[in-house]
């Protein structure tokens, strides 16, 4: 009896023995969760995670649209697109990127009317884009359709003016030469422009220009006396004109012509006269304001020719141009208010109109673009 007590007792270690070394086979290679982490730190420490979760978002919807598109699921390609262009914040690149399929989208479903808006919209944003052998046929076909043209542009210029007299009237009271007087007149100017351009080929601008003048005039009074008359001005200019330029494609060198018409206004003027005698000493007076014996507010008509080095949205230029006045430089009507010049100096103002022929080198910027179809419509 006691020997089978202990075999029994024997049999239940064995049993006990085996179900805990089963029990611990069964839990030793038990999975753990990927996605598990700690409480309190839900994104498992990595703070970069949740800040670049949006970028993340968008770039994979943007190669979801290229799959969709690429797949020939144009609808679902056009909802995904006005997703992006409603819910997200999108980059210069990405906005392009999302418009170069959504035209090619709508062109592939023959929706014209709408690609050749999509078109618009990109060459505006990018008037100067090229389509890559990489892009869709179909926003190529539709891009070709189509070229851009500055619509609005300023530029400065500076240059120097030479000045030639053509006279109406010299007048002489003691000059017994009777000759012409020699005239020397040179000046300087800086000009601000403003240009629209309805046409690609036509624009019309606006240009306001300050001109400071230097008027030298002698003449030989006698054998050894020498009139001299030195005077120094400065002059608004508000020239108009309409520019045409051979614009027939993306050209990088182009000519133009241009023509028009200009209100100038006489700032002031300064002057110093003076009778030279040679070897005795000649004490020179100083300048002195005379803005009155002058056509304060004088006409011109002009013409010129520029030419244009465009690169992309800068344009460099220089300019050589001719301009009339209509108007004496000197006004008839006070030819003797002067009294210092008249009494003093024995000299009655000519009559004279100025012919200057300009040259400048400016720089333009280009500020918006418009897109227009090559042959009144896009498709």
């Amino acid at each position: 009896m006691k020997a089978f007590i202990k075999i029994l007792i024997v049999l239940l270690a064995v049993s006990v023995s085996v179900s805990a070394e089963a029990q611990v086979d069964t839990l030793k290679d038990l999975p753990l969760f990927k996605n598990a982490v700690s409480v309190g730190n839900s994104d498992g420490g990595n703070s970069d995670v949740s800040q670049n979760s949006a970028a993340d978002t968008v770039s994979e919807k943007m190669q979801t649209l290229f799959e969709l598109y690429s797949a020939g699921k144009y609808r679902e390609a056009l909802e995904l697109s006005e997703e992006l262009h409603e819910k997200h914040h999108l980059s210069k690149k990405e906005n392009l990127y999302r418009i170069k399929y959504t035209l090619a989208a709508y062109k592939d479903l023959e929706y014209n009317r709408q690609a050749d808006s999509f078109a618009k919209i990109y060459l505006q944003k990018d008037p100067f884009y090229t389509p890559k052998e990489s892009d869709p046929v179909s926003f190529r076909e539709v891009l070709s359709n189509y070229y851009t043209k500055p619509k609005f542009s300023v530029w400065i210029a500076v240059g120097s003016l030479s000045v030639e007299p053509v006279f109406d009237t010299v007048r002489s009271i003691v000059d017994p030469k009777n000759e012409n007087p020699s005239y020397e007149i040179s000046a300087v100017s800086a000009q601000i422009g403003f240009e629209f351009r309805p046409l690609k080929i036509l624009s019309v601008s606006l240009s306001p220009t300050l001109s400071r003048y230097s008027i030298e005039r002698t003449m030989e009074r006698t054998e050894i006396a020498t009139f001299r008359y030195y005077e120094k001005s400065a002059v608004i200019a508000f020239p108009l004109r309409i520019e045409a330029g051979w614009y027939f494609g993306r050209e990088i060198f182009v000519p133009s012509i241009y023509a028009g018409a200009q209100v100038k206004y006489l700032l002031r003027s300064k002057f110093n006269a003076y009778t030279e005698a040679r070897g005795n000493y000649t004490e020179i007076p100083d300048k002195k304001s005379d803005n009155d014996s002058k056509n304060r507010l004088n006409y011109s008509v002009l013409g010129g020719v520029r030419l244009n080095y465009n690169r992309r949205r800068i344009t460099y230029f220089a300019d050589i141009g001719v301009s009339y006045d209509l108007k004496p430089y000197n006004d008839p009507k006070k030819k003797y208010s002067n009294n210092e010049l008249l009494y003093q100096n024995l000299y009655v103002p000519d009559m004279f109109k100025m012919i200057d022929m300009y040259y400048r080198f400016g720089i333009k910027v280009n500020l918006q673009y418009k897109t227009i179809a090559k042959y009144g419509y896009g498709y």
